[in-house]
């Protein structure tokens, strides 16, 4: 039987409207395909080869969800948030994603070396849609944060890597994503830093709306989320709840 849509009551479509909006990314269908370069014995000028870096992936995630993303590495981990950020184009498929989108990925937004710290904060702050009436508000939270002093108004590029790194993170944690990914966690700066970091990071999880980690961290994985998917080969071997997908990627890599 077929159903035709321009039948349904209107119950049924406001309900299925809203069940749309509840979720905050759809994965339909979704590969990737890289080329690679490879020589051999057989071809010494070389060939270019598909790899299939994720294969028909199909995910709903929803408003709200703490998601866990494991996998070895090569998984497609990194590939997969780069592709929900809209960074990489896919193969096939499609991805919607319903807010603002921020990608956790390093310690650079985007600096430019001849600006001071003040003036890259500012002129980034303004790119990523920060309002005018919030910015002075904006700054002095990342200054206080990263702490290096009256550094904030020196050159970006007479700073060590440890000063980028603090401004950096302070930048990006300072933002309010609807949908935050991380890859990985940033590791800058002393110890004490490095705890001061931590606790932001919380902070910056706990106000982004849909998270998605794509961490090593088994620990980090199951004191803060709730679902867990494993990909391997570019492929999900387990969608479940987070203690599960923990156990499974654990037996996947002891057995290894």
């Amino acid at each position: 039987m077929v159903l035709d849509k321009s039948s349904l009551s209107v119950e049924e479509s406001d309900i299925d409207s809203a069940v749309k909006k509840s979720i905050a990314i759809e994965i339909s269908n979704f590969s990737v395909n890289y080329h690679i370069f490879r020589r051999s014995r057989k071809k010494p000028l070389g060939e270019f080869e598909n790899f299939h870096a994720l294969k028909n992936l199909e995910i709903n995630i929803n408003d709200g969800e703490i998601v866990a993303l494991l996998g070895r590495n090569g998984a497609g981990k990194s590939t997969m948030l780069r592709c929900i950020a809209g960074l990489l184009r896919p193969a096939e498929g499609k991805i919607i994603t319903r807010g603002r989108v921020i990608l956790l990925a390093g310690a650079d937004p985007g600096f430019i070396p001849q600006l001071t710290g003040r003036q890259n904060v500012t002129e980034l702050a303004l790119a990523y849609g920060i309002s005018k009436n919030e910015l002075d508000t904006f700054i002095e939270s990342i200054e206080n944060f990263a702490d290096i002093g009256e550094a904030f108004d020196r050159n970006f590029s007479g700073y060590s890597s440890g000063m980028r790194g603090k401004i950096g993170f302070g930048f990006i944690t300072a933002l309010k994503p609807d949908i935050l990914l991380m890859d990985e966690t940033l590791g800058v700066g002393d110890r004490e830093f490095r705890k001061k970091a931590a606790k932001r990071l919380e902070e910056f999880i706990e106000r982004s709306g849909t998270v998605i980690i794509s961490t090593h961290s088994l620990g980090l994985a199951k004191d803060i989320c709730s679902r867990g998917i494993v990909l391997d080969q570019g492929e999900i071997v387990i969608d479940t709840n987070a203690e599960d997908a923990i156990s499974h990627y654990i037996g996947m890599t002891e057995g290894s």
